[in-house]
């Protein structure tokens, strides 16, 4: 699952602070870091969510995506954090009448306004 997620971002050509674009080198470490920590929990999703849980799951993606910043220019990141989450939702969540809404989110450009929300909550001033 790693490499596909890897080539999944990396096909986002998200800008590099030191210029080009963010190569796997760049992104390896942080997905080793921050991806076991976001797939627990969207996997604690399949049963169904709340919106308190996908808010959570935000935030930490929000976080996540914050280790970045080194690295990645910054909407970019967001952009990143918004595939990965959806990424995860696709890859680990089976369609059922209670995941079903988090798939259409996940399909759709909410997931980046609501990522765009998440960090709003959690950088209020930045």
């Amino acid at each position: 699952m790693n490499t596909a997620i890897l080539t999944t971002l990396l096909s986002l050509n998200a800008a590099a602070r030191a210029g080009g674009t963010v190569t796997a080198d760049q992104l390896t470490p942080w997905l080793d870091t921050h991806l076991p920590s976001l797939r627990s929990r969207i996997e604690a999703l399949r049963d169904g969510a709340t919106w308190a849980e996908v808010g959570s799951l935000l935030e930490a993606a929000v976080q996540a995506g914050q280790a970045l910043k080194p690295v990645v220019l910054g909407t970019a990141r967001g952009l990143l954090v918004a595939h990965l989450v959806g990424y995860l939702i696709r890859e680990l969540l089976p369609v059922t009448p209670a995941t079903a809404w988090l798939h259409a989110l996940a399909q759709s450009g909410v997931l980046s306004g609501l990522i765009e929300a998440a960090y709003r909550r959690v950088f209020p001033g930045g």
